[in-house]
């Protein structure tokens, strides 16, 4: 989350684009989380996990620590319909930076708006 903070938050706050953190643990504990790493986007309490389990994205292989929540990420597009899902499950599945630096192109590239001239790209010049 904290790389979030510091590398995707300035950008997606010029790029049309929000981020929602979604957490399962108490108001207070969310709070002090979210000043803890500097994040200025909103962090919503899912305390008593009705938002999981509506959305069935909650473990219950083990009986003895069940339900356990799966982190997730969706993108979503300006329309709020999901364009991409991310399960986070063992770190494997969370998106990188640069891999939502790339789903924001290309919902950006969508806009009537948007022109992305390769000739800025700091990484096509090297």
């Amino acid at each position: 989350m904290e790389s979030y903070v510091t590398h995707l938050q300035p950008e997606l706050e010029v790029s049309y684009c929000h981020l929602v953190a979604i957490s399962v643990d108490g108001e207070e504990a969310t709070r002090d989380y979210r000043a803890s790493i500097g994040a200025t986007f909103p962090f919503l309490v899912d305390a008593d996990r009705k938002l999981i389990h509506a959305l069935e994205i909650d473990d219950n292989t083990d009986p003895a620590h069940s339900p356990v929540p799966i982190p997730y990420t969706f993108v979503l597009d300006s329309d709020r319909l999901i364009y991409k899902i991310y399960n986070g499950w063992w770190f494997v599945g969370r998106p990188t930076v640069e891999e939502l630096r790339q789903d924001l192109r290309a919902l950006l590239s969508r806009r009537d708006d948007y022109e992305y001239d390769r000739a800025w790209d700091a990484e096509a010049e090297a």
